[in-house]
């Protein structure tokens, strides 16, 4: 009886990144999973701006920036969830948002955890 070590794991994960790959390239797109509100971390229409001073034509100007634009989704208990890009997509601040610490009065939507808004939990 063989031990299952660490290349079954990985041919599994490659197995199932092949099979949506392909899935995808057939013209059929994998089926988003559902919310399940209640249930785990939920954040919904999470955006994020500050106000950006630049000099433009020796005058300065203030014009809104937004940092995160209407982002939702939800981790469920038990599930691994990964938080990736590239340098300055905004990851830590994705983070701060959810982990609520950033002023209220900057960021729109809500996070919650399990059915609770974050700020009353911690």
């Amino acid at each position: 009886m063989a031990s299952r070590g660490r290349s079954d794991t990985n041919n599994n994960l490659e197995t199932l990144l092949d099979l949506d790959k392909l899935a995808t390239r057939n013209g059929v797109a994998p089926e988003p999973r559902k919310m399940m509100p209640g249930n785990g971390l939920e954040f919904k229409n999470l955006s994020y701006s500050v106000m950006k001073k630049q000099k433009k034509d020796g005058v300065w100007i203030t014009k809104e920036a937004y940092l995160l634009n209407d982002i939702s989704g939800q981790a469920i208990g038990g599930e691994i969830m990964a938080i990736m890009g590239p340098i300055g997509a905004g990851k830590s601040t994705f983070l701060d948002a959810i982990a609520d610490r950033i002023a209220k009065r900057s960021l729109e939507g809500s996070v919650r955890i399990d059915g609770k808004p974050v700020g009353v939990i911690f």
